[in-house]
């Protein structure tokens, strides 16, 4: 089950249109150069039979909801009531209108969507704990929000004179209700009232690096990788960076991996990607580091199928470059 950051994925779909023939929420992990998508890279998986390369696929279905009219803890109520559907059989919510059922699946987020997902683990809202297989695979998560989100609100100690500039130049956070939930100060808010940090589940965090034009690490695949690298780089000056504290182009370092930076959690004491947040008590693991700006983290645009996997009779290599080709290959 794929799952979707901050856009309207909902019937109207008006932020999931990949720009090509490719519409709705599969647009949204989709890319308009090639129409390549990270479900179907994120869900084949190689392995080796002891003389060859073999390949095996997992379904991928994807959850189309509003996430820019609604704050993520209603959010969060609708993709708890669509998912209850899929493990139910059932189409109470009106997301299932073909009644599948599945009753065990893994989750993939990205952005945002890790923000709604650890709201649910969380509390427990939904009985989603109990139909989860292994740890949800999130992607440059927003899990303590998003200091973009609060520089466009002036709030959180991180608005300045770029505020106004930012909130032009940055699609993804214009104000609305979805972008004001996002800010540090109410997610961490929700985590101090139990609603979020406490996941029993372990939620395998992919930081990204990013930034302008960082993604273009085409190489096999002849991709333009700069979908709004101009807007994501504007963002990143006027907000600032540092190593200690860097962004893939909208979300920084310390938005997506708000856990202690010990080996308990995935975190070397020389990464300084890793920062803590007292509030964020449950399972959290520092997977990898993605060189994908926030765009690209999503639609895998540098990567077709089999690009950055190879076996051999040493094992399987998943080159961490790829949010994709590491679903499949480390996390299934």
């Amino acid at each position: 089950m794929f799952i979707h950051g901050k856009a309207d994925c909902s019937t109207s779909m008006t932020d999931c249109n990949s720009f090509d023939s490719t519409k709705g929420p599969v647009g949204y992990w989709t890319n308009s150069a090639n129409n390549y998508d990270l479900l179907n890279e994120g869900t084949t998986k190689y392995a080796w039979n002891g003389s060859a390369q073999t390949t095996s696929y997992y379904e991928a279905f994807v959850i189309g909801f509003d996430y820019r009219n609604k704050g993520f803890w209603d959010a969060a109520s609708d993709v708890g009531a669509c998912l209850q559907d899929f493990y139910s059989g059932t189409n109470a919510s009106g997301c299932n209108p073909n009644k599948y059922q599945r009753t065990s699946f893994h989750l993939v987020t990205h952005s945002a969507g890790a923000t709604v997902v650890d709201r649910l683990l969380s509390t427990g809202w939904y009985s989603i704990n109990s139909h989860l297989i292994g740890g949800v695979l999130s992607i440059a998560p927003a899990l303590a929000g998003s200091r973009a989100s609060s520089a466009l609100y002036g709030v959180d100690g991180f608005g300045n004179f770029c505020t106004s500039l930012v909130s032009w130049l940055a699609g993804w956070a214009i104000k609305d209700p979805a972008a004001q939930s996002l800010t540090r100060g109410a997610v961490i808010g929700e985590a101090n009232k139990g609603y979020a940090g406490r996941s029993p589940r372990w939620i395998d965090k992919v930081t990204t690096t990013g930034g302008s034009g960082s993604a273009n690490n085409n190489h096999s695949t002849s991709v333009n990788e700069h979908d709004n690298d101009t807007s994501m780089g504007a963002l990143a000056s006027c907000l600032g960076y540092s190593s200690s504290d860097d962004m893939d182009g909208l979300l920084y370092w310390s938005d997506s991996d708000p856990t202690n930076n010990t080996a308990a959690n995935g975190c070397p004491t020389s990464d300084h990607s890793c920062h803590y947040y007292s509030q964020f008590s449950g399972s959290y693991w520092h997977w990898f580091e993605s060189w994908a700006n926030h765009s690209h983290s999503r639609d895998d645009a540098y990567t077709t199928t089999g690009d950055w996997a190879s076996c051999s009779a040493g094992g399987c290599v998943c080159y961490f470059r790829s949010p994709g080709t590491c679903i499949a290959q480390t996390g299934y």
